[in-house]
């Protein structure tokens, strides 16, 4: 028996973490862990097994695909996915999700739960999942373990004490071998080495060779963690803490993009090299944002009275949303103000054509004394404090929500995606939105993904794209998600010019609320305020 068997997600496309509930387990370390130890209870079996760890993709499509096809170039029998569930922190227990494997996946989950005391969930553990990519696109028969769910202190606490028993049951139920050696664990990692001593007048080029620096991502920590803060021109010397987290991410996402470097928030030799050198900046970007602004920005979303606003039918939206939506605004502003045309076109009196928003939504604007008939920046203030409640009716305020699972008319280019749940055959009705969309996928806008996904979980189904993944509409479907301030723009473009592609906005079920526009009012004075070029013209 020859088994392929991977960890869910990436080294750099990070899963669910339990943070902050105590014992806080992260999904991608601890089922890089469960595989490894699974693998040498397998050996011991007489199993012939494959790991795969994905250490390469930088993006959630590109993660899917390097799974499923590092799996399909194996000679194998069966195919394991391992991942932890996450949900509300109340949610628990294990479950095995399955295509055609029912048997099997009830069997795993059922020694899951017998070792470590995890309730069984769905029906006696195995779950039957027709929608995700492992599972449908993997050529040989496979199962999704979700062994228990990282947010939850009871199930984390079950699985740190249990977990070579849990380990041993998993190889045992998939193998159908009793294991009753327990393999050599693997040898302890060496202790990490102190921290270099620095000098008062320390600068790192002239002590730390460039050939030495590590490749850092969100998650590191340490010295060199401190160097690079350090180093970044513009992050707040009071936030330097020797911690790579969305802050770090943002400030070296908006470095390489001011130097004209791939903008992906991770830092390697290319990253290293220019600070090293101190390159100097290439002119930002239209509607640039500081961090020190971005931190500003999403603090005050955060405090806001909209953010606790319980929506008709949806509830309190998620922190991402309001945040992400906040910074999405200050960014279209600054366009605006730049003359950028896509933002132009937002910003336009109300046409008084039956499709522009500004129209058929009138009266309600003009109700919460909100008036688009003149042009100006006030418009695309209103047009974003829509966009705030339509995301909250059209995804519950999630930027990776997937296509309309009941519609059966989709494709590359129908198919919807993203907080707005738009689709690329809207673009045909303004002349802005494809060189919008390249603007982003060419890195000269940051779609703020690292805020818009606060609070929000999202699975492999809503990730999961249609079509040919080189045309545009696929490319579409990915930028919607993966870059959700673009979403925000495209959607604005688009409702001054096609009410009726949305049926929640054509049906008037979008909420206006005058909380929303009293935040993107403080929102955009805050960034008058703090930006210094001269805003007024």
């Amino acid at each position: 028996m020859r088994i392929a068997i991977s960890s869910g997600h990436g080294l750099y496309v990070r899963g669910a973490s339990g943070s902050p509930v105590p014992p806080q387990c992260d999904e991608v370390d601890e089922a890089r862990r469960i595989v490894e130890r699974v693998a040498q209870y397998l050996d011991e079996a007489g199993v012939e097994v494959f790991i795969i760890h994905d250490n390469e993709s930088k993006s959630v499509s590109e993660n899917l695909d390097y799974l499923v096809d590092t799996h399909n170039e194996l000679d194998r029998d069966l195919d394991v996915s391992v991942h932890l569930n996450c949900y509300d922190h109340s949610a628990h227990g294990t479950e095995v999700e399955y295509l055609t494997q029912e048997a099997l996946a009830s069997k795993v989950a059922k020694a899951m739960s017998a070792a470590c005391g995890f309730t069984l969930r769905a029906d006696q553990g195995a779950r039957y999942r027709d929608d995700l990519k492992f599972l449908n696109q993997t050529d040989e028969p496979a199962i999704l373990l979700e062994c228990f769910f990282c947010d939850n202190t009871s199930d984390c606490n079950k699985y740190h004490d249990e977990f070579e028993n849990l380990c041993r049951a998993i190889a045992e139920s998939i193998s159908g071998e009793l294991i009753d050696e327990v393999p050599p664990e693997q040898p302890e990692r060496p202790p990490e080495q102190p921290p270099i001593e620095r000098p008062p007048s320390w600068r790192p080029p002239e002590n730390i060779p460039l050939r030495d620096r590590p490749v850092l991502s969100r998650g590191d920590e340490g010295p060199d963690v401190t160097d690079l803060q350090t180093m970044l021109p513009l992050f707040p010397r009071g936030d330097i803490d020797g911690n790579f987290g969305p802050q770090t991410e943002t400030a070296v996402r908006n470095y390489q993009t001011s130097r004209n470097l791939d903008a992906d928030g991770i830092c390697g030799e290319q990253t290293w090299r220019a600070l090293y050198l101190d390159l100097p900046a290439a002119p930002p970007p239209p509607g640039a944002l500081t961090v020190e602004q971005q931190k500003v920005i999403r603090e005050m979303a955060a405090d806001s009275n909209i953010a606790r606003y319980s929506w008709e039918d949806r509830g309190v939206g998620p922190d991402g949303w309001i945040m992400g939506l906040a910074l999405s605004f200050a960014q279209s502003f600054l366009k605006l103000k730049a003359g950028h045309p896509g933002m132009e076109r937002v910003a336009r009196a109300n046409t008084h054509d039956a499709d522009d928003v500004c129209q058929h939504y009138r009266d309600e604007f003009e109700a919460l004394g909100m008036s688009n008939e003149t042009g100006g920046p006030h418009v695309l203030l209103n047009i974003y404090g829509f966009l705030i409640g339509m995301a909250m009716r059209e995804s519950s305020g999630e930027h990776c929500c997937g296509r309309d699972q009941s519609a059966d008319n989709f494709d590359e280019d129908t198919c919807e995606a993203g907080m707005f749940q738009q689709s690329h055959n809207s673009f045909s009705c303004d002349s802005t939105l494809e060189p919008l969309m390249d603007e982003y996928l060419d890195g000269l806008s940051p779609g703020y993904l690292e805020t818009f996904e606060t609070g929000v979980v999202c699975n492999e189904a809503d990730w999961d794209c249609y079509g040919n993944p080189d045309s545009r509409g696929y490319k579409f479907q990915q930028a919607a998600k993966e870059l959700p301030a673009f979403s925000a723009e495209a959607c604005a473009i688009g409702l001054r010019v096609l009410v009726p592609h949305w049926g929640p906005v054509k049906r008037k079920e979008v909420e206006i609320r005058r909380d929303a526009i009293n935040l993107l009012k403080a929102v955009e004075a805050y960034v008058i305020e703090s930006t210094p070029e001269d805003l007024e013209a």
